[in-house]
């Protein structure tokens, strides 16, 4: 062999060392213990990095409902009077509170600004009075905020609620034409503007009324602004009103007006607001004589069937021959009273009940010598004392909707702090109501129920109609729970 073929030959032999069958399987198995180890170490390491990852983010805080802290801030507002039969707006607080200095502001009758008048004191169980006709705005703060309640005396044939600043609130029984005409009056107690939206609507629903001088109301600091909706809006029917406050706080107060054109005096009187549509509208004070209407209001997307009730002092019933009311969605309907209070249904009866599966919103127009204007009442719970400043006059107290048997114990105060009714009881029951004769010169009613929840109203008697609504006080405050995001 020459020496130019020993080198091709050992190249080849390398070569043939080099694929020799056994020398691949072994580089094989390394690549594949390696893909191995690989595929066991990725997602221990994922694994921890998503562990160190969810170690620095918090834990899901649970919900925590809020917490009841002592009101340190309350404005109430009393509305211009209807009359010059009306009195002076009178203050007075729960029972069981400290008490102490608030500031009144007070409008002329023809809805100037809300000027400051002075600090004046008030206290449980005493009646402290600003004497005016227009407007009244009282602010409390610190202890003299819990417990404010506030309202127009004298002999008064119509009262306006003197309520705090709300944000939502529904009517029914408006009217925005020259025989049925309401005015609704926006009061603003603070210092910053706010900001009101009025939704109308009518018998021909579903859609609402489309009156856009009525959306973006701007209501300026501590001024009186008024809606004359026969001007605004003018149509003939009956007409139902959702008021929004979109921004700052607003007290709403509708005062309507039944005017017969020239055969008599106009009638005037406040329509009470509703807080939300309910499935269970009790109206109480409704007399058992008398011609009135019922007005429903259906805000729902589906149509609804009410069932009207008589609450008497016996029971609660379904008149013999009374049909359901069916209520289209958006839409206004109405039940003449008589069909529903009749000679035999009207004995003892106290109050209406709108039942329906659908939630309504619903007032009852009486018409008489006078006008009187009755919305749902508001329900308390047990040991919360509730106190109302009234007219002076003949009233009676009514009492329905309890959930169980129990006693409710009533005391009436003179405008001089005297007790006139000290301590008087009613035993109450569920699925009845329930009447007791307040004194003439009471105007001052405090209503404590010891084991059941219980509404009511004082209702206006003699030559008078209306109705003004027992009202839990504002007392306490519940602040939410904040968590930064």
């Amino acid at each position: 062999m020459s020496d130019e073929q020993t080198p091709t030959a050992g190249r080849r032999a390398d070569r043939g060392a080099a694929s020799a069958p056994g020398r691949r399987g072994v580089v094989r198995r390394r690549r594949l213990d390696a893909l191995a180890a690989l595929s066991l170490l990725l997602p221990v390491v994922a694994g921890a990095a998503f562990a160190v990852t969810r170690a620095d983010d918090p834990a899901p805080a649970p919900d925590v409902p809020p917490t009841s802290s002592r009101l340190t801030d309350a404005s109430l507002v009393c509305a211009s009077a209807a009359s010059r039969t009306a009195g002076p707006v009178r203050l007075s607080r729960v029972p069981g509170l400290e008490g102490g200095n608030v500031t009144v502001r007070v409008a002329g009758p023809d809805a100037t600004p809300l000027r400051e008048q002075g600090r004046v004191r008030v206290q449980p169980d005493q009646l402290t009075s600003v004497t005016t006709d227009g407007d009244v705005a009282v602010t409390g703060t610190d202890a003299a905020a819990p417990g404010l309640v506030a309202g127009r005396t004298g002999a008064a044939r119509a009262a306006a609620e003197c309520r705090a600043p709300t944000f939502d609130e529904w009517y029914v029984g408006i009217g925005a034409a020259a025989r049925q005409a309401s005015i609704i009056e926006l009061v603003n107690p603070d210092e910053g503007p706010a900001v009101v939206e009025v939704v109308l609507y009518g018998r021909h629903g579903p859609e609402p009324i489309d009156e856009q001088d009525l959306r973006g109301i701007r209501v300026p600091g501590h001024e009186v602004v008024r809606l004359d909706l026969s001007r605004m809006a003018p149509r003939r029917g009956t007409l139902a009103a959702h008021v929004t406050v979109v921004r700052g706080r607003v007290t709403t107060t509708v005062r309507h007006t039944y005017d017969p054109l020239g055969s008599s005096a106009p009638r005037i009187d406040f329509l009470p607001a509703q807080a939300a549509p309910l499935t269970s509208n009790l109206l109480l004070g409704v007399p058992a004589e008398g011609s009135g209407v019922v007005h429903l209001f259906n805000p729902g997307a589906d149509e609804a069937r009410a069932t009207v009730r008589v609450v008497s002092g016996s029971a609660v019933f379904t008149p013999a021959g009374l049909d359901d009311v069916v209520v289209p969605a958006g839409s206004v309907r109405q039940v003449e009273l008589s069909r529903v209070l009749t000679e035999q249904a009207a004995k003892g009866a106290l109050g209406l009940e709108v039942v329906s599966a659908e939630p309504l919103v619903a007032s009852v127009r009486l018409l008489d010598d006078d006008l009187g204007l009755v919305a749902p009442s508001t329900t308390f719970d047990a040991d919360e004392p509730v106190a109302s400043v009234v007219p002076e006059g003949p009233k009676t107290l009514v009492l329905a909707g309890a959930t169980r048997s129990g006693t409710v114990r009533v005391t009436a105060i003179d405008a001089d702090g005297g007790r006139l009714l000290d301590e008087k009881r009613v035993e109450v029951g569920a699925d009845r109501g329930h009447s007791l004769k307040l004194p003439d010169e009471a105007v001052l009613v405090v209503v404590e129920s010891g084991n059941t929840a219980i509404a009511g109203t004082v209702m206006l008697t003699g030559d008078r109609l209306g109705v003004l609504r027992l009202r839990p006080a504002e007392v306490d405050a519940d602040i939410p729970d904040v968590r930064p995001e």
